[in-house]
């Protein structure tokens, strides 16, 4: 089940899974990791719990009409290859068009994707933007875009 994060004790939970992710397997510092967009009013929290279990998590931070960026996107380790990392990223989409979109119901989606997770996003439907790489918290990523409407979802 996705859950959209309406609550601080939510949230806590996102942090929860963020942090063995990307802390804890990464060795991203804490420090770099909660930032004030996290607490922003504008920014939407996802988490997924399986049986009972919290089990991933991601953030979307809308920004001018028809444009939005994914980040944050953590499942944790028990929980890859189940399907998990699909179903939030199919989620963010739908709030995506039903929230950031512009007049023409259309909205751009952009992420910064570790270079080893840029197959899993490519599989949902992004596409690498520029092939430039660059280190964000000492990992190698590169930006990549979805461009979805109304239309092309059959909605």
């Amino acid at each position: 089940m996705i859950e959209l994060v309406t609550t601080r004790a939510q949230l806590e939970r996102c942090w929860a899974i963020r942090f063995a992710v990307f802390v804890d397997e990464q060795q991203v510092p804490l420090d770099e990791e909660v930032d004030q967009l996290d607490t922003a009013p504008s920014t939407i929290h996802l988490l997924a719990v399986v049986d009972g279990k919290d089990v991933g998590t991601l953030r979307i931070l809308p920004e001018e009409a028809g444009h939005c960026h994914i980040g944050r996107v953590a499942v944790s380790g028990l929980a890859r290859g189940t399907g998990v990392g699909r179903e939030l990223m199919d989620r963010a989409r739908e709030i995506a068009l039903e929230r950031c979109a512009n007049t023409l119901g259309r909205v751009r989606i952009e992420l910064s994707s570790q270079e080893q997770a840029m197959g899993f996003y490519r599989a949902c439907g992004y596409e690498v933007v520029s092939g430039k790489r660059y280190l964000d918290a000492g990992i190698w990523h590169e930006d990549m875009v979805q461009e979805v409407s109304l239309s092309s979802t059959g909605e």
